[in-house]
């Protein structure tokens, strides 16, 4: 009898051990993290690690769950519907209370079809596109951080270069949206007293090396807008490694390489200044916060990003002859991105 009792009462404290459990799982908000990318891309590990650090200080139990899609470089029609399928899935089956998205193509693939509904709100970040773009101006359900290239930053950065004397900068990327949509950031900036030359977009990388030889001759600085999209030849489908595309562009370019993507520097390149991916991170997170203490999207206007990380290659700038000044290296040094 003492026996029976014994086994019931540990069976009730198991069952209501699951229950609560369960009743735990269920009430905590649920939180889907959408990444364009994959994890071991760069521009993703910082937004990761800046994102879960800030989650854990909200100090709010969360049932998080993440998807990444894989999208970088210029994937095909089918590889880009096969993972837009599955992050729609991932949402159907998670049913997540907050969908944090970041960059464009995870926005323009996914969220269509999930505005302005009232069971799903939309945090986005590390988007360059505008908002009407992506139909977030019109969204009630969704807010956000843009990424916008810090021009001005860049603009003081040829200013130093060129020691007190105006430079002609040069513009190229590759024909990807999002390309195109850095490229026009950069043409509708003031670069007085620098020159400005129209920015040239190509497909393939035989475009892209005349493009690099040519603009070299024609200006002192060549911005690179992108380069992770660039097909081997006219017509195909084989995307040249960003390395590859990096090192020979810093190689033969008479000119001297910018950009403001993360990776452009260990990709080949000499200066890099970009938006900092911890920033847009920490944002995500905060936001997330405040839709979980009620706050409604539409109050919450969309934040521009301010941020920036500088990265240095220090030889490559020696070798046409440019010196930054100290507080640059330094800036590269504590980031950890002064080669």
């Amino acid at each position: 009898m003492k026996k029976s009792t014994a086994t019931l009462l540990v069976s009730a404290f198991l069952l209501l051990a699951l229950v609560l459990v369960g009743y735990y799982n269920i009430t905590r908000p649920r939180v889907l993290i959408l990444h364009s990318y994959d994890p071991e891309f760069s521009w993703v590990k910082g937004l990761d690690a800046s994102l879960r650090k800030s989650l854990k200080g909200l100090q709010r139990p969360l049932l998080t769950r993440w998807h990444y899609m894989g999208l970088r470089g210029a994937p095909g029609t089918q590889f880009q519907e096969t993972a837009a399928a599955s992050a729609k899935r991932a949402v159907a089956s998670f049913e997540p209370k907050i969908l944090v998205v970041f960059d464009d193509i995870a926005a323009e693939l996914v969220t269509p079809e999930l505005l302005n509904r009232p069971d799903i709100q939309i945090v986005y970040a590390g988007i360059d596109e505008d908002l009407a773009h992506h139909g977030f101006d019109r969204a009630s359900n969704a807010t956000g951080m843009l990424e916008r290239i810090p021009v001005a930053a860049l603009r003081d950065a040829v200013s130093h270069l060129g020691q007190g004397r105006p430079l002609r900068v040069a513009c190229i990327g590759d024909a990807r949206p999002v390309a195109e949509a850095e490229a026009a950031q950069v043409s509708a900036f003031d670069w007085r007293p620098h020159k400005l030359l129209p920015c040239e977009q190509v497909d393939n990388f035989p475009a892209w090396q005349e493009a690099v030889g040519r603009l070299g001759q024609q200006a002192d600085i060549l911005f690179v807008a992108g380069y992770r999209g660039l097909h081997r030849q006219p017509g195909s489908t084989e995307v040249v490694p960003p390395a590859e595309v990096g090192s020979w562009t810093e190689a033969h370019s008479q000119a001297l390489t910018l950009a403001s993507k993360i990776t452009f520097v260990p990709d080949g390149g000499a200066i890099a200044i970009t938006p900092s991916p911890q920033e847009h991170g920490q944002a995500a997170a905060l936001l997330v916060g405040r839709l979980l203490k009620g706050e409604a999207p539409g109050s919450l206007p969309a934040e521009t990003g301010k941020a920036f990380v500088v990265s240095v290659h220090q030889a490559r700038l020696q070798r046409l002859g440019y010196q930054l000044p100290p507080v640059y290296e330094a800036a590269a040094r504590a980031a950890g991105t002064l080669q």
